[in-house]
């Protein structure tokens, strides 16, 4: 299966990364792609300025949140326009293709979603339909958050990946066709909270939230979803984190994005508007803000640091 404009991030550890062209070297044309046996595979593109790409169709669903860029995404005979932060979704078989505006070239995620794999929802199947998302802001942060997260699975690429990457890809389409937008953060966490949990003590489930937070730092979004996904009051919640790390809740996520983005500035050539949307970071001014405060020096000076050692 072909995907258009995209080089994959493969499924190994990020050590593979620093010597391959596969994450960040920018592409002129359309590349080939196989996706994995479990048939999900989250790609990332950056687009050299004279980017072309031929009209493609795929035998499986795109979704693209384009992190920074702008121009027009074709579809069929339907031309719509996009720039940084917006989210289009692509149907098996629809013939598409992207056109970069001049001087405004493309950085973009995609996830590749076999049909297999939607067959096993098919009501959600049903609803997918091509085009521009529209459910605002939200909708738009759950795409991203949950891509984000899906590199970072990929990325580490363990034993559990393929149940893993199916699971958040069942979540992303029902994020894109049946999205609700007055749903409060943390709901869909207490729905899948193990029943384990409601019989150990409040600072054993903190305790345990604090251990996983190692590697779904990236899911945090804010203390009182934590606080309600742990189904605790907010003071009981950062008395107890506090306590138990030393440290607030806040300042530890953003420890942790602060490690996750060292290590892919150590171990890969992405760019750093990469570096910082796979740690977490939204804005690419506060990436830099925190970064430099906590590190003591810019990602980029970082990145050279390294290098020269």
């Amino acid at each position: 299966m072909i995907v258009p404009g995209i080089q994959s991030m493969s499924g190994n550890s990020p050590h593979s990364q620093s010597s391959s062209p596969t994450r960040a070297r920018q592409v002129r044309t359309a590349m080939s792609e196989q996706l994995p046996p479990w048939g999900v595979l989250v790609l990332e593109s950056h687009h050299a300025p004279d980017f072309s790409m031929q009209w493609r169709e795929h035998a499986f669903v795109k979704i693209v949140y384009f992190l920074s860029g702008a121009g027009v995404f074709h579809l069929d005979d339907r031309v719509i326009e996009f720039s940084a932060g917006d989210v289009f979704v692509i149907a098996p078989h629809q013939r598409n293709r992207i056109c970069d505006g001049e001087g405004t070239p493309s950085s973009l995620y995609v996830g590749c979603i076999c049909e297999n794999v939607l067959k096993a929802e098919p009501v959600t199947a049903e609803k997918i339909a091509s085009g521009k998302l529209s459910g605002g802001s939200r909708q738009t942060h759950f795409v991203a958050s949950t891509l984000r997260r899906m590199v970072y699975t990929q990325d580490l690429a363990l034993a559990s990946c393929g149940v893993d990457m199916m699971i958040d890809a069942w979540r992303l389409l029902r994020g894109v066709t049946d999205f609700d937008c007055n749903r409060k953060e943390g709901d869909d966490a207490v729905a899948l909270e193990p029943n384990s949990v409601a019989h150990a003590t409040d600072a054993e489930i903190v305790q345990q939230y604090i251990d996983e937070l190692q590697t779904s730092f990236l899911e945090a979004t804010t203390i009182d979803a934590a606080a309600n996904q742990l189904s605790l009051s907010r003071r009981t919640f950062t008395h107890l984190f506090r306590e138990l790390t030393g440290t607030t809740w806040l300042r530890r996520v953003r420890e942790l994005g602060i490690e996750h983005a060292k290590k892919l500035l150590q171990e890969t050539d992405l760019p750093i508007a990469s570096v910082a949307f796979e740690s977490g970071f939204a804005d690419l001014s506060t990436f830099y803000r925190r970064f430099t405060s906590m590190v003591g020096q810019s990602p980029a000076a970082y990145r050279q640091q390294v290098e020269r050692s």
